[in-house]
């Protein structure tokens, strides 16, 4: 179960299972600290990333050290996501029909699928 507790100037205690973070809005932190957006954002990344390993899995392909960046678009005036572009750095030598399946199971993620279909996900990889 995860716990929010919002406290003084507009920041947020979230905790699960006893481990604590401290969230910041958007709007108060001059993009310092970590915001709920951002969580958003990250949390996409990370359930992409879990899709791919899981496929690589099932191939026996290593997938150690694959990294993902992830730039949102927000919209204006609060009104939610506009467009959210994923970058995936596989490693090198990954054959090509692990590649495409890799890029496929990462628009099958859960967290992707529950997203808004109005928010535009972008997938590119190198």
């Amino acid at each position: 179960m995860i716990h929010c507790k919002y406290s003084a100037d507009t920041h947020v205690e979230i905790s699960k299972d006893g481990i604590a973070d401290i969230l910041h809005t958007a709007h108060d932190n001059k993009g310092q600290n970590v915001t709920p957006g951002d969580m958003l954002v990250a949390a996409l990344g990370a359930c992409t990333l879990t899709m791919i390993g899981a496929v690589a899995q099932q191939f026996h392909q290593k997938m150690d050290g694959i990294q993902l960046t992830a730039h949102a678009e927000w919209l204006p005036n609060a009104q939610g996501l506009k467009s959210i572009q994923l970058h995936i750095t596989l490693p090198p030598g990954t054959p090509e029909d692990m590649r495409t399946r890799c890029i496929q199971a990462a628009k099958h993620c859960p967290v992707h699928k529950s997203l808004n279909p109005d928010i535009e996900i972008t997938i590119t990889d190198d």
